[in-house]
């Protein structure tokens, strides 16, 4: 064997190691809903590398469904979904720990035609009213709830129909509802259109059932033991998430993102953009909003109380240990 073949050999084992270690990065594995405003921002950190300039490789794991998400991990098919705090209250107090990272404080709006004159929950009585999803949706037990407040029974005073959101933007366009409680980026595409308006959103209806509207709904949800077993990690996946926040404040991502968002048309992209801004979250829920989730509790679950009559708030420690 030559000089030069022992030299190249002796160099290729003193590199290697370093070489592979440099290209194997730690994973984080996300489930995401393909057309989900979470896929917004995750796309942006692949294509900014900002999961890369962290030390780890974001990967994603499309989802069919919420449905999907939250059995991908509750499996272990995945470290992080994008779902609420409630359900991770609920698992957490059922002895199945998680944490939850701000995503967003956007909920939902209650979508009617322009010339509507429906502009309070007195009005709707009466109407013909579509609620997405269902009747475990968010949106609507908050508006069932300040409606009880007002003594008002909607189920009974008014038609609900509940369905996809899709379906019940055609139906509402198509005059066969009066109102729409639909997704914050639905309500988007319908009031970008021209013909339809907010009537009022959910964050109002928060402040009206004493909530702070600035309380985040949707989160990152992990199992407390992978972040407590990962902690650098999971504060580099922090970390990376808000700097995405950051970073689409300006316009020129967004572009890169048009296509995922579907925004055929410059007002659906324009509203699409704004919307998702609206929603930015503080990076950690303060005692402030903690105390707007204990509100909240008994109206999302009336029998969800622990033992001590008291929300498990460790859910909201996110990826510090505890």
């Amino acid at each position: 064997m030559n000089a030069t073949l022992l030299r190249t050999l002796f160099l290729i084992a003193l590199y290697l190691p370093a070489l592979l270690h440099a290209e194997s990065l730690p994973q984080v594995r996300v489930g995401m809903l393909q057309f989900g405003t979470g896929h917004w921002e995750l796309a942006h950190i692949q294509e900014a590398g900002l999961d890369r300039a962290e030390g780890y490789e974001l990967v994603l794991t499309p989802l069919a469904n919420s449905s999907a998400g939250l059995l991908a991990l509750t499996s272990g098919s995945v470290d992080w979904i994008i779902g609420d705090w409630v359900w991770a209250a609920k698992r957490t107090r059922d002895g199945e720990p998680l944490r939850f990272l701000p995503f967003s404080t956007q909920i939902g709006q209650l979508m009617v035609p322009v010339q509507s004159d429906i502009d309070s929950i007195g009005s709707l009585a009466g109407k013909r009213i579509g609620v997405a999803g269902g009747p475990q949706g968010k949106s609507w037990q908050l508006l069932n709830a300040a409606a009880r407040q007002q003594g008002m029974d909607l189920e009974q005073s008014a038609q609900i129909s509940f369905g996809s959101p899709p379906l019940l933007s055609r139906e509402l366009e198509a005059g066969r509802l009066d109102a729409l409680l639909t997704f914050w980026h639905f309500a988007a595409r319908l009031e970008a259109s021209g013909q339809f308006k907010p009537a009022f959103s959910a964050q109002t209806i928060m402040t009206s059932l004493g909530i702070d509207p600035r309380l985040p709904t949707l989160g990152y949800l992990a199992n407390e033991l992978w972040v407590e077993k990962n902690q650098s990690l999971a504060r580099a996946f922090k970390r990376s998430v808000y700097a995405s926040k950051q970073d689409l404040r300006s316009d020129t991502p967004w572009l890169k993102l048009r296509s995922l968002m579907r925004a055929d048309t410059d007002p659906v992209f324009e509203a699409l953009k704004r919307g998702f801004r609206e929603g930015e979250p503080l990076s950690d829920v303060d005692s402030t909003l903690i105390e707007s989730a204990r509100a909240a509790w008994p109206l999302f679950d009336a029998t969800g109380l622990d033992e001590q009559g008291a929300l498990p708030i460790s859910i909201f420690a996110g990826v510090e240990r505890r």
